[in-house]
């Protein structure tokens, strides 16, 4: 079993979740990073993201609770595009920002850790 395999034991689905619109564009290089997924190689690394067969989940590394789903639907090029995010909507699980705007910000920070824009500010 490979460290990929070995994490998607772990990971678990997302119960409740609350829908934001989401305009967010992938380039296919972009699309090919999110394919490949962040997985984590030490306890610091606070996120576990892949897309797999047009689903974008981005879990807790800690936890392997969902926090972010996204349907992902893909062009031609292989440009992507997101036009719905799920957010975990259970309490016990995760503080949801009470914006939309705040939840979509947080996942931006969580994306830029797999395309290589590290923010200080990640989520």
């Amino acid at each position: 079993m490979d460290e990929r395999d070995e994490w998607l034991t772990r990971l678990r689905r997302m119960r409740l979740a609350w829908p934001v619109r989401c305009a967010r564009s992938f380039t296919p290089e972009e699309m090919a990073k999110l394919a490949e997924g962040l997985w984590p190689t030490s306890l610091e690394d606070r996120w576990v993201v892949w897309l797999d067969e047009g689903q974008l989940r981005a879990w807790r590394g800690a936890t392997g609770e969902c926090i972010y789903e996204a349907e992902i639907s893909v062009d031609e090029s292989g440009a992507g595009q997101c036009r719905i995010l799920r957010v975990c909507d259970d309490p016990d699980m995760y503080t949801r920002s009470a914006a939309d705007a705040g939840e979509l910000d947080r996942f931006e920070g969580v994306l830029a850790l797999l395309l290589g824009r590290r923010r200080e500010a990640a989520a």
